[in-house]
């Protein structure tokens, strides 16, 4: 399929009243200062890396990822040194609410996204099909054939059907992920559990599973490990086990972090403790 590219003169606004679809490249391109816009805007990059924010969220970009960017958010681009070829797909919001229908919203994905702070996140598969599209539209906005119009309102539709899909299905995924995590964590919280460990076994961003993790449970996944440390702590304890000797059980590479983590716990030291035992005296949680 023939690439045909637009020249980036800078931030632009849209120039017709429906839908625009650019195709850029630059080399050693400077970033791109923080704006925001009336209109919806897919940013899709095909070449490069960039450090993408969006409304407080930064994202390291590579190739393939997408951003959905809703009317009124601020966001701005700082492209790596090298080549830096994307694709911007801009939909007025009158123009998306006439494609839609009462049963389908097609603007529902920009507002799913949030919680992923504006990163689409989907299967490499799903993401060639998105890109597919968007280059067809571009190719029919640059050609003169017959019905190029209703065409193009035919891959926008489709497009913005199969990124809400995508994403639904992609936060099925995630949701089906976080308690996976949190069965894991149960099974091996005596362990080490490194955030970049959980991150890369179940294919899951940073943001995304400290911020689920801690809607679904109340806790981040520190805590939620702390307290499943210091309760296994507290029942050895009461069985009669010796501080020194259990704090390797409990997850703990040295006795002093294990130490500093029950006092701030319990708000007591586990040889206080053991005392309190002694005396019937112990009233901690």
């Amino acid at each position: 399929m023939k690439k045909f590219y637009d020249v980036y003169t800078g931030y632009q606004l849209m120039s017709s009243s429906g839908m625009e679809v650019h195709l850029y490249k630059n080399a050693d391109m400077e970033e791109i200062e923080t704006h925001m816009h009336d209109f919806f805007e897919v940013y899709c990059l095909l070449d490069g890396e960039a450090c993408f924010e969006v409304d407080g969220h930064s994202h390291h970009l590579c190739r393939e990822d997408i951003c959905l960017v809703p009317p009124g958010i601020s966001h701005s681009e700082k492209p790596e040194k090298g080549n830096y070829e994307r694709i911007i797909l801009w939909i007025n919001p009158w123009y998306l609410n006439r494609l839609s229908t009462r049963k389908t919203n097609l603007a529902q994905c920009f507002v799913s996204v949030k919680q992923e702070g504006y990163l689409f996140r989907a299967d490499p598969s799903h993401r060639t099909t998105i890109i597919s599209i968007l280059l067809e539209m571009i190719q029919e906005t640059h050609e003169k054939e017959f019905g190029k119009d209703l065409l193009n309102d035919a891959c926008l539709q489709r497009l913005l059907i199969l990124l809400n899909r995508y994403e639904n299905l992609n936060t099925m995924k995630e949701k089906q992920n976080i308690q996976e995590i949190i069965q894991y964590i149960n099974q091996h919280y005596t362990e080490e559990i490194r955030l970049d460990f959980l991150c890369e076994k179940f294919f899951i961003s940073k943001f995304y599973l400290s911020r689920s993790f801690e809607k679904t449970t109340g806790k981040s996944i520190y805590q939620y490990i702390l307290e499943k440390r210091m309760i296994l702590a507290k029942q050895l304890l009461v069985y009669g086990e010796k501080p020194t000797d259990i704090y390797a059980v409990c997850g703990f590479n040295h006795y002093s972090n294990f130490y500093r983590a029950f006092v701030k716990y319990y708000h007591v030291s586990p040889k206080r403790f053991l005392e309190n035992m002694m005396y019937g005296e112990s009233d901690i949680r």
